[in-house]
């Protein structure tokens, strides 16, 4: 006579329930897990995307790895691709703020040519001092030599044309020079009517490509040697050796001699 096997008790019965409960959940998860190595088997890990920026503080950061790109590579070796790299963006990106890259440069070149003519702007007059016409062109000079050094790289690119060998380019520096050139012109000319000197218009032209070759070539020699001159004391020499020459260039008086 066999003995009736007891019945399982609550607490027995709970305990399997819930072994069975602990197992399916685990089978849940093992699977759940192969799976999405299955899925993502073979597949790249998903790059950070960068931070959303708007079009006004997208550009000048493209601008700023352009210049670099430009002064390394000259106008022909800059690519786009490398200025996007350098900026950290998408190369649709770039295009997306700049139609191209003759654009692209010509926006730089504005910059970097507004940033140096700022700096000098208060320091050029409405009119020449007939007083102290030496130290004012001094003072002018200072202004722009100390730009100029503060800034090597923008006075490259925006007066010795670095980065930039295409026509629109080359025409877009000269356009520069040449509203330098009549600004100063303009302003010799009105102080040579004052001083009753025949033909100013002639002579202040002359005048005027004189004194911005001058501060051109001085610029050059300060990057150049840094450390033989400071703006100061180039500038003073500049206006004393200017001064000296003007006297040639002037015609006669109206109605009198040299």
């Amino acid at each position: 006579m066999s003995i009736p096997s007891r019945p399982p008790s609550i607490s027995e019965t709970a305990e399997s329930a819930r072994k069975a409960v602990v197992k399916a959940r685990n089978a849940t998860t093992k699977a759940t897990s192969k799976a999405t190595k299955a899925a993502t088997r073979g597949r790249k890990p998903a790059r950070p995307r960068a931070a959303h920026l708007g079009p006004e503080r997208r550009r000048p950061m493209i601008l700023d790895a352009a210049f670099s790109v430009f002064l390394e590579r000259g106008y022909e070796g800059a690519s786009m691709e490398e200025i996007a790299r350098r900026a950290g963006v998408s190369k649709p990106v770039v295009y997306s703020s700049f139609p191209g890259k003759e654009a692209l440069f010509g926006e730089l070149l504005r910059r970097e040519e507004q940033r140096i003519l700022d700096a000098i702007a208060t320091a050029v007059p409405a009119e020449l001092d007939t007083d102290d016409l030496e130290g004012l062109i001094a003072d002018t000079l200072t202004a722009f030599l100390q730009a100029v050094i503060e800034a090597p790289e923008s006075f490259q690119v925006v007066f010795l044309g670095a980065g930039g060998a295409d026509a629109a380019v080359t025409r877009r520096l000269q356009r520069g020079r040449d509203a330098q050139i009549d600004t100063i012109a303009s302003l010799a000319e009105n102080w040579l009517k004052a001083q009753g000197v025949a033909e100013p218009e002639k002579t202040g032209r002359l005048q005027g490509y004189l004194f911005v070759g001058m501060a051109e070539n001085a610029a050059r020699a300060l990057v150049a040697e840094p450390d033989r001159w400071t703006p100061r004391e180039m500038a003073e020499q500049i206006a004393r050796l200017f001064m000296r020459g003007r006297g040639g260039l002037a015609a006669p008086p109206v109605g009198g001699t040299a």
